[in-house]
């Protein structure tokens, strides 16, 4: 699924790149700087998929009361639907398979052409001689072409051109144009996006060449030359093509101004959006229970008028909040060391009650009551102490100090709860206090 949605994402920007260069690029004149724009879309479509931006969203967890849970059975026997995330990449991965096989019988096509030629080194340069009808081109420091379709005059301007390619190493942008379209077969802005750097290499070699050579000879050249029904391999730049007419057209136009330049920006704020609504990954951690603003509140106690509450645990514990009377007096043995000094020992129950802040139920407590105890009124009175389930996430079983609050409720596909004597006959002596089965999402 990966894979898909990074191709996804990297064809979004190949979109984008071509609509912004045809919309305000393609009749302008500055080749060299649209060269690069093209290329830089290449390489901004392959590192977009990894542009995440992380957004942190703070959610408070809720808290599961397990022994009010029900039982739920858990169907083993449930039939796994079609993986078409799987499907789809499989017939994707056969069609990149298949457009990088042909790709590669273009390039043994095209060294199996240049070995059979006769090669002779000028410079730098190696000039391979066939006997193939196909028309001259340019690979790296390879130029190939047939002496015997054209005229010397006409040889002369057509190896000048090829040498250009060759110089500007045109070879690499189309080798990134090829791969492109390898990896983005299903895209039909990639093949078009190829033909536009194809197009563009010859309106900059052609600029080049004008400026030193007779502009109506050039052109005449390509005329006399574009009647000629010759092969070409589609790996390489052709010297003639069926957009010779568009050559010429884009020969005679008039320079455009460098201002225009700053026309390629208009992909930025594109690519921006682009970014904000597509790479935005939003992730959810629980809300502190403590922070720098907030203090942690102590348990409110409610005192009959004749109790008589020790001062460290009232300063240490509690908040007084209220006293209230009582029909009968509460009676205790005090025993005072001194009238200045309070009240030292208690024995039996002081009158009040302790309001938890997490529930907001009452719970009666003697002195020998400690606050935080496990015990846990219910809503109609009654007590009980919880006692601690065997938790399994994904099928593997926690330590008894994990901690459920940790999970963020988003990643969690469900929760199965199994209980008495179901819970002893699938886990044993560990079930006896229930089992918390967590399933996430993978």
């Amino acid at each position: 699924m990966e894979y898909l949605i990074f191709i996804a994402k990297s064809s979004l920007v190949i979109a984008l790149f071509f609509i912004c260069f045809q919309v305000f690029l393609r009749n302008e004149t500055f080749f060299k700087a649209k060269r690069w724009f093209l290329l830089a879309g290449i390489f901004v479509a392959m590192a977009f998929p990894f542009l995440i931006i992380t957004k942190v969203v703070f959610v408070t967890t809720p808290v599961v009361d397990f022994n009010k849970l029900t039982n739920t059975v858990v169907n083993q026997s449930s039939i796994e639907s079609i993986n078409w995330w799987l499907v789809t990449l499989t017939v994707y991965a056969v069609g990149c398979i298949f457009f990088l096989g042909k790709f590669l019988v273009q390039l043994a096509s095209l060294f199996s052409l240049i070995n059979k030629g006769t090669s002779t080194r000028v410079g730098k340069y190696k000039m391979i001689e066939v006997t193939a009808d196909t028309s001259a081109f340019s690979f790296f420091n390879y130029i190939v072409y047939n002496p015997n379709l054209h005229t010397a005059n006409e040889l002369k301007t057509i190896i000048k051109h090829e040498e250009l390619h060759a110089i500007q190493k045109h070879s690499v942008d189309m080798l990134f144009t090829h791969l492109l379209c390898v990896l983005q077969w299903a895209n039909p802005f990639a093949w078009w996006y190829k033909k536009l750097v194809s197009v563009n290499l010859e309106y900059l070699v052609d600029n080049t060449i004008v400026s030193n050579q007779n502009k109506k000879e050039y052109q005449y050249l390509l005329l006399q030359q574009s009647v000629h029904s010759v092969a070409s391999l589609s790996l390489t730049n052709t010297f003639f093509s069926s957009l010779v007419k568009k050559r010429i057209v884009m020969l005679n136009k008039s320079k455009s101004k460098k201002y225009n330049m700053l026309k390629m920006g208009v992909v930025l704020p594109v690519l921006l959006v682009a970014t904000l609504t597509l790479n935005t990954q939003v992730v959810a951690q629980t809300k502190p229970t403590i922070d720098n603003k907030e203090t942690p509140t102590k348990p409110l106690l409610n005192i009959a008028a004749d109790s008589i509450l020790p001062k460290k645990i009232a300063k240490k514990t509690t908040q007084i909040i209220s006293k209230q009377p009582v029909s009968k007096r509460v009676t205790s043995n005090i025993k005072p060391k001194t009238q200045r000094d309070s009240v030292k020992t208690v024995q039996n129950k002081y009158n009040f009650q302790i309001v938890t802040n997490d529930t907001l139920m009452l719970k009666p407590v003697s002195m020998t009551t400690p606050i935080g105890t496990t015990t846990t009124t219910t809503t109609n009175g009654s007590n009980f102490i919880s006692k601690k389930p065997l938790i399994l996430v994904n099928g593997e079983v926690m330590p008894s100090s994990f901690n459920m609050n940790l999970l963020i409720p988003e990643n969690i596909k469900r929760i199965n709860v199994i209980k008495n004597e179901s819970a002893i006959e699938l886990y044993g002596d560990r079930g006896k206090n229930g089992v918390v089965e967590i399933i996430t999402k993978k």
